[in-house]
């Protein structure tokens, strides 16, 4: 049953919030809830019609490779079994409940098209009205404009394409042979369970690498816990071993798959030609479909300070913390650690950017 959710009156516009944070998932609700406690006047905003729409509105089979124990905001744990996996509408659930728990100040279908400044005050324009603040935290995420590379010839028109953040079931991919472009561990959970009903071909720039999700009988995520190793900084020894990893895989029902013949490793792609897509190695195949699982890349058009995003169009920031005045980051990958982009470092994140922020 959905959560009774709060009515929030937006302020007039010669009101100007303590500050506003722009993303409700995550990330922005685990900063809600430093901010209810330094009794903070200030509001969240996000684009979707539902606390947890972001989860809610990915593939139907998706479970997190992170036990339940490794998945809770602050001050309120997550109440499903220990060693349990969670399937999106659980976490989409308890996210939703989470607001509710500290009645967080949540207005929803607020899509900001624009954040601009002056004489020290921010001006949010969103679709339906607008808002000030004096300080400002975007916790938007990783996860904004889908990807697809470009290649020098483009697909047949006849060829069924869908990017994984659209992908669903197999319900929507024809009879076939399907290609998998991309093995994240995205890619990777839908190649398995497309390998169920069609023949599936995954594309790769490089050999996948795999890993457990227990070792020595414990959860990879425990032991990574309890040597901290989740919580080194992007520049440390540790850190940089981590983002050279970061393509690895958790689990290892891909892994069979291959060994076994079910899905068939292909080289990265080259081209289309009328019928076929060719890969690197020479070869070409003729598909029926294409699963995009390629990633994603930023989309911050509406954010209109100068100084705030570098010529790669990626936020500039230190920790999260921006050079311009007032405004920060939250919920980015490697912000501050492996653990920033995910329910497990959402807190300490949030802890910090709310000691920044008095």
């Amino acid at each position: 049953m959905q959560p009774e959710s709060q009515t929030i009156p937006l302020q007039e516009k010669q009101t100007a919030y303590d500050v506003m944070v722009i993303g409700a998932g995550q990330a922005g609700l685990a900063l809600g809830y430093y901010l209810h406690l330094q009794n903070k006047n200030f509001l969240l905003v996000d684009a979707a019609p539902r606390l947890g729409d972001s989860w809610r509105n990915r593939y139907d089979s998706l479970r997190l490779f992170t036990p339940a124990e490794y998945c809770h905001l602050p001050g309120w744990p997550l109440q499903l079994p220990k060693g349990y996996y969670p399937s999106k509408n659980e976490i989409a659930d308890y996210l939703e409940q989470y607001a509710a728990h500290f009645k967080l100040p949540v207005a929803l279908q607020q899509e900001v098209i624009s954040l601009t400044k002056e004489e020290g005050i921010f001006h949010i324009q969103t679709t339906s009205t607008s808002f000030l603040a004096r300080q400002v935290v975007i916790a938007t995420g990783p996860f904004q404009a889908p990807f697809i590379p470009e290649y020098p010839t483009a697909p047949s028109a006849d060829l069924v394409q869908i990017h994984s953040a659209h992908y669903r079931s197999p319900a929507q991919i024809p009879a076939g042979k399907v290609l998998v472009v991309g093995a994240g561990n995205s890619g990777a959970q839908i190649a398995v369970e497309l390998a169920r009903t069609h023949e599936v071909h995954l594309s790769v720039k490089k050999p996948p690498r795999f890993s457990s999700l227990t070792k020595w009988g414990k959860s990879v995520f425990w032991w990574a816990t309890k040597t901290k190793v989740l919580y080194a900084s992007p520049s440390s020894f540790i850190g940089n071993r981590l983002r050279r990893d970061s393509d690895l895989i958790y689990g290892l029902e891909l892994k069979e798959l291959l060994q076994n013949k079910k899905v068939s490793l292909r080289p990265a792609i080259t081209g289309f030609g009328q019928e076929h897509i060719t890969f690197q190695d020479g070869t070409h195949t003729r598909f029926q479909s294409i699963v995009w699982a390629t990633g994603f890349k930023p989309d911050y058009g509406w954010l209109q300070l100068p100084g705030a995003l570098g010529s790669n169009g990626q936020p500039v920031h230190q920790q999260g913390i921006s050079p311009v005045a007032g405004l920060f980051y939250l919920g980015l990958s490697w912000q501050r650690s492996r653990g920033s982009a995910l329910l497990l470092g959402a807190g300490k994140d949030a802890q910090f950017i709310a000691e920044q922020l008095t």
